[in-house]
């Protein structure tokens, strides 16, 4: 029998020591791939080139103002007016939810090439998180941004990812609807809709972004801005909504989200918001 070494001792330690620094390593690496996931998810892209919109100025666009880049041939009167658009969207956010506490940077596009870079399928805009919102050239007006500044602060209000994952497609988009007031999707067009009897998604179609892609596939969404298009599930969740608020007003966003943000299921927010509407 050997006698005790304290050498041996010293070794084990470091050993200890190293094993606990590489866990704690992985952990943070899991943590880290987790919330770039999850905001991804939350943009509905999912596309692998979308890490270009974590580092818009090492990818080719200009930092026009603190939080807001744009691709290098946008001139400086394009530039002044879509700063403009930004602004006005912004201040939609701040009407309806009384203050603005989401931050958002903006890649905004002018060619379809820089928007296909920076994650773009085809959508005029897109949320990324609190983080960032990319516009497409498509997408350069106060009513785009509000939509998914909407988006952000709805995000950053139920308290990040974890918590704004529970939050359905159809109240999320349907806020951010009437935050935007676009005329495609305005009270108006639920109408037309209706008038046509035309097919409407369920809710329980629109809970998840899988989901909501389904839909925006199966009811002709996808057709462009051609006469035959009436937006049927946009329009669908800002008329939710609306009906929602005709009752609790913006509070009751709030109530939901501040809700959510506690811990509580969706349902349960949503159905306390709703504890005093009539029937």
């Amino acid at each position: 029998m050997t006698g005790f070494n304290p050498g041996d001792q010293r070794n084990v330690l470091q050993i200890e020591v190293q094993v606990t620094v590489k866990w704690q390593l992985i952990i943070r690496s899991s943590l880290l791939m987790a919330l770039v996931m999850g905001l991804l998810a939350l943009s509905g892209c999912g596309a692998l080139h979308s890490r270009r919109m974590w580092y818009p100025a090492l990818s080719g666009m200009d930092k026009f103002d603190t939080r807001l880049y744009v691709e290098p041939t946008m001139t400086r009167l394009q530039r002044d007016a879509l700063q403009r658009e930004v602004e006005q969207g912004r201040e939609a956010v701040a009407r309806f939810f009384g203050e603005v506490t989401a931050s958002p940077y903006i890649v905004a596009c002018l060619s379809n090439e820089c928007d296909r870079r920076f994650g773009s399928y085809g959508q005029r805009a897109a949320a990324y998180g609190d983080m960032a919102i990319r516009l497409s050239g498509r997408g350069l007006s106060a009513a785009l941004v509000a939509h998914e500044w909407s988006h952000a602060e709805v995000y950053r209000r139920a308290g990040g990812w974890w918590n704004a994952r529970k939050i359905p497609r159809w109240f999320d988009e349907g806020v951010a609807v009437v935050v935007a007031n676009e005329s495609l999707h305005a009270e108006d067009n639920w109408r037309r809709i209706q008038a046509r009897g035309l097919p409407v998604p369920s809710l329980d179609e629109l809970q998840t972004f899988e989901d909501w892609g389904r839909a925006v596939r199966t009811y002709g969404e996808t057709d462009g801005d051609s006469p035959t298009n009436l937006h049927v599930v946009y329009t669908r969740a800002g008329h939710e909504v609306r009906q929602f608020l005709q009752c609790t007003g913006p509070q009751g966003v709030l109530a939901v989200l501040d809700g959510v943000r506690a811990g509580l299921p969706f349902a349960d927010a949503y159905a306390h918001a709703r504890s005093n509407c009539r029937p």
